[in-house]
């Protein structure tokens, strides 16, 4: 045995211990993980002090001589006992790094101690020969920087002290359905006083701007996305199957760390791009359509959401083309807006008048005006926002308001778009045309940068990528 390997094991030894109150982690750390974490990281990219800072600045926002309490996300079924794959709450991990089922956490304000408090899993026998082992609260104390642990048991007492010596109490009712707060008397009680406050809104506040190592992660996230999705590019042709192409990006962005898609993949030929959320991705795809698709992955708790259009046959039509150039060009400017000071209300207003110029001179809604198509007629072919913020969920931090000025840091969806509708006799051979055109934009004091940019945009490279991979068969192999 090498000695790197014989320390290795020493310490495993001292973090799991031989025998009595164990400290079992539940999930991996860099004592047994080595490949996954760096010494020093509680998950993958982000450190034992970064979480620590967070609670930190979690308590100092805090109301005085309060506390929060942040149920961590259940187990979803299929049917029966059997488990859909398990994702953590974003807050929750956001704040703790555990990536378990069932726990519960609770944070003091600042007056009252800054104290982070775990409750962990009462130890069960039967339940750990099926699942193995969730973390103790030895763990949770030596390995995840709680101040305090204890079995979930204890969860109803403790709750019946802590509201009675505090001046409020911050929880959002609602979180993963509700059934802390109605199943402990102690918040029950405290929410029939009136003496309960939203936890999100501050949660969201804080989760807005990324930090550089949330920014390092979110860039890691896109890029798989991009390179997952460009190899979907490279691999269309007449009679490829849309559920083939989902089933690459998901492999492609699993190998390449992710651990789930972000949201149910869109792979939309023909007509079907103008369903916003087309998920049913059952059809073979022909000669002469265009492809949409829509998809991210979620790598090490950060979101990536990307959208590209492109001609299966590997050439666009000129009606294709015509409406691609109106959304490209829409798009390159909705980018560069994104910059300190601005909204996204600002944003989605910007994308609003270009995409009414763009249907002016597409000639989609008769005569009208650009100012009238903006005012009354841009819906029918444009129904969504421009965009979304992105990070711990693909839909992130959505209590934040469409009016606050964008900050260095925070990272967003970009999502201009014109769907035709199906309908020849009204739109002749622009009829069925759907093109949306989707990147991750990190906004910065230098201006905008597009995390997902290794995806092609401009139509002459789109064009010279589709159909130069392998057919499907020999890829595979």
């Amino acid at each position: 045995m090498s000695r790197s390997a014989g320390m290795l094991r020493k310490v495993t030894r001292r973090v799991l211990g031989e025998s009595g109150c164990r400290a079992v982690p539940g999930q991996p750390i860099a004592a047994t993980h080595p490949q996954l974490l760096a010494a020093g990281e509680v998950t993958p990219g982000t450190t034992a002090a970064e979480y620590s800072q967070r609670r930190a600045t979690l308590a100092s926002l805090m109301p005085a001589n309060s506390f929060a309490v942040i149920p961590g996300a259940g187990a979803q079924y299929m049917v029966g006992l059997i488990p859909h794959p398990f994702r953590q709450d974003a807050d929750f991990r956001y704040l703790t790094g555990v990536l378990q089922k069932n726990l519960i956490a609770v944070f003091e304000s600042s007056c009252r101690g800054g104290k982070f408090t775990l409750f962990v899993p009462d130890e069960d026998l039967l339940r750990e020969a099926w699942e193995a082992a969730p973390i103790s609260c030895r763990a949770a104390i030596e390995l995840f920087g709680a101040d305090n642990a204890h079995p979930m048991s204890q969860f109803g007492v403790r709750m019946q002290h802590m509201v009675a010596t505090a001046s409020s109490v911050l929880l959002d009712v609602d979180r993963n359905k509700g059934h802390i707060p109605r199943e402990t008397p102690a918040l029950r009680k405290a929410m029939d006083l009136g003496q309960t406050r939203p936890l999100e809104t501050l949660m969201h506040r804080m989760r807005w701007e990324k930090s550089d190592a949330e920014v390092d992660l979110m860039q890691a996230s896109a890029s798989a996305t991009a390179a997952a999705m460009k190899e979907c590019i490279q691999l269309s042709r007449p009679g490829i199957q849309e559920a083939q192409l989902a089933a690459v990006f998901e492999y492609r962005c699993k190998m390449a760390g992710a651990q789930r898609n972000s949201f149910p993949s869109v792979v939309a030929g023909g007509a079907d791009a103008c369903v916003i959320h087309y998920l049913r991705n059952d059809k073979a795809l022909l000669d002469g359509q265009l492809l949409l698709m829509d998809a991210g992955c979620e790598r090490h708790g950060y979101a990536s959401d990307v959208t590209r259009c492109w001609p299966v046959n590997a050439r666009f039509s000129s009606e294709q083309a015509a409406v691609y150039q109106v959304v490209q060009d829409v798009h390159r400017q909705c980018v560069n807006y994104c910059r300190p000071g601005h909204t996204l209300r600002g944003l989605h207003n910007l994308s609003i008048q270009l995409l009414s110029e763009g249907l002016a001179d597409l000639g989609v809604c008769g005569s009208m005006s650009p100012s009238v198509i903006a005012r009354d007629a841009y819906s029918r072919f444009y129904p969504h926002s421009v965009g979304h913020y992105l990070g711990g969920d693909v839909h992130d931090t959505a209590s934040i308001g469409h009016d606050k000025p964008f900050q260095p840091g925070v990272v967003l969806a970009v999502e201009p778009a014109l769907y035709i509708p199906n309908d020849p006799e009204k739109y002749r051979a622009l009829a069925g045309i759907g093109i949306r055109l989707e990147d991750d934009v990190l906004v910065t004091d230098q201006g905008p940068v597009i995390l997902s940019k290794d995806v092609p945009l401009e139509m002459s490279e789109v064009e010279d990528l589709v159909g130069t991979a392998a057919d499907i068969a020999e890829h595979a192999c």
